[in-house]
């Protein structure tokens, strides 16, 4: 296996699922100019046994991953539905990139992009501003807890279903060790809903805070959120240029992505 670079990447045996590869190589078979195989033609390409062959399409068919159409398979919509998911987060990064860019060109602020992982924000995307501090609470591929930090909380606010599913979880606990009940819960979301965009001070990072912004996707929904970050006595003092910034970046990024306000 290789990396982006072409490097081999070296695969640890503990961590390795034989069968795993070959049902992924079998779905790998089928592309534009052959959409439908038969058994025959799957085992002749994949190279695995007819027996070991058969095994695994019964399993991605049990799973719809493949359909099966009298003696020829397909791929199925689960696949699609997977591969959207790939494509939305992939134009979700595009369509905001130039937006959270000059975010924090413009304030000198460390700008987030986040986007909802179970109950936590995962970082998409992390501009740095020019500020002579730098925030490292969340690099690329990290996250926050949906109850602590500027763009979770956005998305929390926003999303009703993220917002039940954690508010089943009550009381919860914040980085900064402070305890966050269900009343605390419909708080926020109230304060943020009618603020327009959420407010995290030190509940993650004592002396960092954070404001976010719901992204909405084409069909109204809040796939994402937009935070900017920097020293809470900063963001305090600049409170109503940096929240206009964000909560218009934000529109900006939705209409791009299809949104309209109603």
């Amino acid at each position: 296996m290789a990396d982006e670079q072409g490097r081999k990447i070296e695969l640890d045996p503990k961590n390795y699922v034989a069968s795993v590869e070959k049902a992924l190589r079998l779905l790998e078979l089928f592309s534009d100019k052959a959409p439908q195989l038969t058994l025959g033609e799957i085992v002749r390409l994949g190279g695995y046994s007819r027996t070991a062959t058969y095994r695994l399409l019964g399993t991605l068919e049990h799973l719809e991953w493949v359909v099966r159409n009298g003696d020829r398979y397909q791929l199925g919509l689960k696949v699609f539905r997977v591969g959207s998911v790939a494509v939305n987060a992939l134009r979700l990064r595009q369509e905001a990139s130039q937006a959270i860019s000059e975010l924090a060109a413009r304030f000198g602020e460390t700008v987030y992009l986040l986007v909802p992982d179970g109950l936590r924000g995962v970082c998409l995307e992390r501009i740095e501003g020019n500020s002579q501090v730098q925030i490292m609470v969340l690099d690329i591929g990290q996250s926050l807890p949906l109850h602590a930090g500027g763009g979770p909380l956005a998305l929390m606010s926003y999303r009703q279903d993220l917002f039940d599913n954690l508010a089943a979880l009550c009381p919860l606990e914040r980085p900064n060790r402070t305890i966050i009940r269900v009343e605390d819960l419909h708080a926020v979301r109230d304060e943020t809903m009618k603020r327009g965009y959420s407010r995290s001070m030190e509940d993650v990072t004592p002396g960092v805070g954070a404001f976010g912004a719901p992204v909405f996707d084409a069909h109204g929904r809040a796939i994402a959120a937009i935070s900017i970050g920097g020293l809470a006595q900063t963001l305090q003092a600049r409170e109503t240029e940096l929240t206009e910034g964000l909560m218009a970046s934000a529109r900006d990024i939705s209409r791009r992505l299809g949104y309209l306000a109603g």
